[in-house]
């Protein structure tokens, strides 16, 4: 006869096996077990984009609509600030980065529109936002390269100003807060825009495997895709570390702040951030049956994915409105043809200035 205590002990067991199954089935399934499931025209279980819509029930019908709205208005905010930047940044290079990065709040946000009236392109739209916001990393080191000439121009800032290289930044600093600095020469910094140029490098290689298993097997292979979206993350954090380092690093030197880089790249880094943690949560309390057996013959998955689209959305119109109003030409060197930008010597005609000081 068992003791008391066994019996306790295999009363945890059984408490921590049932745990484990759960946790296994949300990952790999889902605690929603729905009577009848709906088979489109063509036996796809998500529906076309016009089964879908007449089916639409009212409240997501608002939602759309408010969706579309705030869609239009994020294209036609974003179409003023190219505007903007194609009359009064002289450099060209400089210009077509601004132009990539200024362009980030309107491509996410007319992808995900056509997530939600095409329920069916909702892997794609992730995908294609994902694979821009990684190359949007190595865009906005470009652009910091861009403003001092190059690394080595950031080097002979850094060096004259005795600054190191600091490596205890997110995300990496909340699990070892001790990290040494590094010394600013060349090889360091080269090592660091590595870190940035291999994320948007690998997440191309994963996309292009997600897409050839999506379409050979649908909604069958989405266990594997998220296999492979789990080993291409430690690529992503790199990427984001490397931006971090190097961003924390340059933002000491008093040049950059006429140009409120810092607040490009914050805005980046919250809409990345925001972008990528939604999907992880919506797919989270889909599987959990928050969203029930779905709605307008959409399964639970892709119901959770119809309202996430609906938010990136209206984060797509905080972003742009937000650089609209803290980046306006008459507050940032970036606009330097516009008659009331401040009259700032750019870090690399500085720097070339006192280099030429020196020879002399």
């Amino acid at each position: 006869v068992p003791s008391s205590e066994s019996g306790d002990d295999w009363h945890k067991y059984l408490t921590m096996e049932k745990m484990v199954e759960t946790i296994i089935k949300l990952l790999t399934d889902s605690l929603v077990t729905c009577n009848s499931t709906y088979n489109s025209t063509d036996g796809n279980p998500i529906p076309h984009s016009n089964e879908f819509l007449a089916a639409l029930p009212l409240p997501s019908i608002l939602a759309l609509a408010l969706a579309t709205t705030t869609c239009l208005a994020t294209v036609g905010l974003a179409a003023l600030q190219i505007m903007y930047i194609s009359a009064y940044v002289t450099h060209n290079s400089r210009r077509s980065l601004i132009i990539y990065l200024a362009s980030s709040a309107p491509f996410v946000s007319l992808t995900s529109l056509a997530a939600l009236f095409m329920p069916r392109v909702w892997f794609f739209s992730h995908l294609s936002g994902f694979m821009y916001f990684t190359i949007a990393l190595y865009v906005i080191i470009c652009l910091l390269l861009n403003l001092f000439g190059g690394r080595r121009g950031i080097e002979a800032r850094l060096a004259e100003q005795k600054v190191s290289i600091e490596t205890s930044t997110p995300p990496f600093c909340c699990f070892f807060p001790c990290m040494p600095k590094l010394p600013a020469d060349d090889r360091t910094l080269g090592m660091v825009v590595w870190m940035v140029l291999q994320a948007p490098l690998v997440r191309l290689l994963a996309t292009i495997v997600s897409l050839m298993i999506y379409f050979e097997y649908a909604t069958d292979g989405f266990n594997v895709l998220k296999v492979i979206d789990f080993l291409a993350l430690p690529s992503l954090l790199i990427g984001i570390y490397g931006t971090h380092i190097l961003v924390t690093t340059v933002s000491k030197l008093e040049e950059l702040s006429s140009y409120r880089y810092v607040v490009v790249f914050r805005l980046l880094d919250i809409f990345i951030a925001f972008f990528g943690i939604q999907h992880g949560v919506f797919d989270f309390f889909a599987r959990a049956g928050a969203f029930g057996c779905g709605m307008a013959h959409l399964p639970p998955l892709e119901t959770g994915f119809f309202w996430k689209n609906v938010l990136v959305t209206i984060e797509s119109f905080l972003v742009v409105l937000l650089s609209t109003i803290l980046l306006q030409p008459s507050r940032s060197s970036f606009f330097d043809k516009h008659p009331s930008c401040r009259n700032v010597q750019s870090p690399t005609s500085s720097t070339t200035k006192e280099t030429l000081e020196t020879v002399n």
